[in-house]
């Protein structure tokens, strides 16, 4: 049976809690800070497939809405033993409460489907079911901050269904970018998923970053910080990190569909906002790094974001 792994990512630093709260330079780079007076997410239903997460963490658990646990384990056992799960949900939705971080969207619900174990590692009926239960669940968006070169006419047909339900499906574009071209794993290279590919604070591609003609998007996927195990905090660098933030930002799009038009927008009007409204980076067109560049929902000043100018208390 195939198997599959989340994206390599580099753990940059791990810290304890922290008594003040920061936004981090991904997603002041979103320009989410600019949509807060309007909404930050709420009614919204983000879907997360990953190793699974910090229940109790400070920052998550009023956030967190449904887990269930499709390792195949003995117990139904949802809590992140890995930690790149909780990292996820964090940059998506950390909750504003005036310690730590603050997510993209930090009023969203997450419901969370841990199918990949400690070890990063699934299989396709993981991704399968977990998929099934987010479709059940009706979520607005599904995050999958993972990779492989695996595809099959059942796996097209599972991520093709989810779509066709209006779900939007946000995917990391991977890290083999050292690899060369034509890098891009799957499910990102489905035509019905946004692929997000990772740019440094400068906006330059990062050179772990896969490529392909299905690069769409990209976001900042370099020292990302954000929640962690035991209540903690870390840096991470990865697609991995790039991914969440789109997928916060999709959440936004959503809250403001809802409250203008009473109605949830399709994939394909949130897939138009994403690439009409992107910083355009790259060659003409489509560029298979940056695709259609870096979204954001207005310029932020650099010196609002500048990564060295925030000091974290990393420890």
């Amino acid at each position: 049976m195939h198997e599959f792994e989340i994206t390599r990512c580099k753990v940059i630093s791990i810290a304890s809690v922290s008594n003040r709260e920061v936004i981090d330079y991904g997603v002041r780079m979103v320009g989410a800070p600019l949509e807060w007076s309007e909404t930050m997410g709420e009614g919204v239903k983000v879907g997360i497939i990953d190793t699974g997460v910090d229940s109790d963490h400070i920052e998550l658990k009023n956030r967190i809405k449904d887990c269930a646990d499709f390792t195949g384990g003995s117990s139904d056992n949802y809590e992140d033993e890995n930690g790149h799960g909780t990292h996820i949900a964090g940059i998506v939705a950390a909750e504003r409460n005036g310690v730590g971080i603050v997510g993209v969207a930090p009023k969203a619900q997450l419901y969370i489907a841990k199918a990949f174990g400690a070890d990063g590692k699934t299989t396709y009926p993981a991704i399968e079911k977990s998929v099934r239960w987010l479709e059940d669940k009706k979520v607005d968006v599904i995050n999958m901050s993972f990779s492989s070169m695996y595809t099959s006419a059942k796996y097209r047909s599972l991520i093709w269904e989810a779509h066709s339900r209006g779900i939007s499906i946000v995917c990391a574009a991977g890290n083999e970018g050292e690899l060369g071209d034509n890098t891009i794993g799957y499910p990102a290279d489905f035509p019905e998923t946004v692929a997000v590919s990772a740019v440094d604070i400068n906006k330059n591609i990062a050179d772990f970053s896969s490529r392909g003609k299905a690069a769409e998007i990209c976001a900042a996927g370099i020292d990302i910080y954000s929640t962690y195990l035991n209540g903690g905090y870390a840096t991470l660098s990865g697609t991995s990190m790039a991914c969440p933030i789109i997928t916060g930002a999709v959440a936004l799009l959503q809250a403001k569909g809802y409250l203008r038009y009473g109605r949830r927008l399709t994939p394909e009007e949130i897939r138009l906002l994403l690439n009409i409204y992107t910083e355009k980076l790259g060659s003409i067109g489509r560029d298979r790094s940056y695709g259609y560049g870096i979204f954001s929902f207005g310029r932020i000043a650099s010196e609002d974001y500048i990564y060295s100018n925030i000091n974290y208390n990393l420890r």
